[in-house]
């Protein structure tokens, strides 16, 4: 029995072997992301999902079997990752369009995202894009929010609360037994209560990943080594111990608060270097999420460029009516003067840059789909805002490449363009190195060894724009 058993098994992996497409990228300009460089005239060899051979267009002899892609005047790197996205079931009506918003992500390049508020319907959408049941990039899904409490109406439920030290570490044995990737912090914990979270995540081998409340602080954060969203505490620490507000600056829900936007002129940049090396030095990866913070907060989008944008006809109609509303609240209630939100700005790109200088790991995430962004169009953007803050082009690609494999413990098999490697891959008609913002221009996008031309990824988008319907 055993033999027929080994024999059938023998002979479905012969016929997976066989079924799998193998594909040639002939001649085209590599950008391995392992070093700042591009490399003329290779031609790549994937197989069975694979790259399975790297080299000179001139001495590679592409297989007569194989699937031969066109790579002249063309630039392929690793695809991207984005480390912060949600889907919209979390908003508006909480309808399930998880299937088409992923297709968005993968038209856009996108070929590993991470998803920071967790739901059992996701663990069900990482599965089938595993099995292959969707089209997709690979998830890796944060538990349901941790939070100290829930002001809002409990329509979905992507939040657990944990208000002592014993359901803190009920949630986490729960969340890491239910299969999620890691634990995301929220809103209005407390001190007990993050120290009870970290060491039972500690114990049961999952990381922790969030917010950063005024209750905790950063200097607890940075001991644990816990990644750090959002920069959140970080400008509190530019401000001098005598502020009026106690030390509550603009960080996160602070950004509701006409009072916390009132410390922005108190803010001290020269702290801005001391305050990268410790988090240098507690081996923190941080993903800022500026491009958001700027859209909504700082900088603002006027209607015009919101609606030209190519995010906003993916935002289903009854989020859209939410978002403006939102949008003229901020701007009618809280929007504080021009000169406090330019220095804001000024100040996280300045933590930004300093943080990279200093060799803190910074990993792209785009908090979409959040206001007016839309998964995939907007970690471009995030690309683009890391460069505006002095970031070389490369630097910027790191952060969707390098650094997130690196943290996710999956380097061995994304993040550069290596043999043995997935052929997770982004095919762009530009070379990004130039100007980050040519991971747009997409020629194709390889995901898990399957090949998604142009055209395919048009009729993706197309399809996928149902969802703002």
């Amino acid at each position: 029995m055993l033999r027929h058993i080994v024999l059938l098994y023998s002979l479905f992996l012969l016929k997976t072997t066989l079924l799998a497409q193998s594909y040639a990228i002939r001649d085209v300009t590599l950008i391995p992301m392992d070093r700042n460089i591009s490399i003329p005239h290779q031609t790549v060899l994937i197989e069975n999902g694979i790259i399975s051979k790297i080299g000179h267009f001139s001495k590679i002899k592409i297989p007569k079997s194989f699937t031969t892609i066109a790579g002249t005047d063309k630039f392929l790197m690793p695809g991207l990752m984005d480390m912060h996205a949600h889907f919209f079931q979390e908003q508006g009506e909480h309808v399930n369009t998880t299937a088409e918003e992923l297709k968005i992500m993968l038209a856009n390049g996108l070929t590993t995202v991470r998803i920071m508020a967790g739901h059992p319907d996701y663990l069900e959408a990482r599965s089938k894009v595993r099995s292959g049941q969707w089209i997709g990039p690979e998830l890796y899904v944060a538990s349901p929010q941790l939070v100290g409490s829930w002001p809002w109406p409990e329509e979905f439920k992507n939040y657990e609360v944990v208000d002592t030290h014993e359901k803190a570490i009920a949630a986490v044995k729960r969340f890491k037994a239910e299969g999620y990737d890691a634990i995301k912090l929220t809103f209005m914990l407390n001190r007990e209560v993050f120290n009870a979270v970290v060491h039972t995540a500690y114990e049961t081998g999952i990381k922790v990943t969030g917010h950063i409340g005024p209750k905790v602080k950063l200097p607890r954060a940075l001991q644990t080594g816990m990644q750090i969203e959002h920069m959140d505490e970080f400008i509190d620490q530019l401000l001098p111990d005598t502020t009026y507000n106690h030390g509550e600056s603009v960080s996160d829900m602070n950004l509701w608060r006409p009072k916390a936007w009132a410390t922005v002129p108190f803010l001290d940049e020269d702290k801005i270097q001391g305050l990268a090396r410790q988090v240098r030095d507690a081996r923190v990866y941080v993903t800022p999420t500026n491009h958001f913070f700027f859209s909504s907060f700082g900088r603002g989008m006027s209607d015009e460029e919101i609606k030209s944008s190519p995010d906003f006809s993916y935002i289903p109609s009854s989020i859209r009516s939410e978002r403006w509303r939102v949008r003229k609240y901020y701007q009618d209630a809280i929007m504080p003067p021009a000169e406090h939100r330019e220095k804001y700005v000024r100040v996280r790109e300045a933590l930004t840059y300093a943080l990279w200088k200093a060799g803190v790991k910074l990993m792209a995430g785009s908090d979409s789909p959040e206001w007016f962004l839309v998964q995939g169009f907007s970690l471009h953007k995030e690309l683009e805002a890391f460069t505006q803050a002095g970031l070389s082009p490369f630097a910027a690609l790191q952060t969707a490449t390098v650094n997130p494999a690196d943290y996710l413990g999956i380097g061995q098999r994304k993040g550069t363009v290596e043999i043995g490697k997935d052929a997770d891959l982004l095919l762009l008609e530009a070379n990004p190195l130039e100007q980050v913002e040519y991971t747009r221009r997409i020629a194709g996008v390889f995901k898990g060894g399957k090949w998604f031309e142009k055209a395919s990824l048009v009729k993706m988008l197309e399809e996928a724009k149902r969802v703002g319907e």
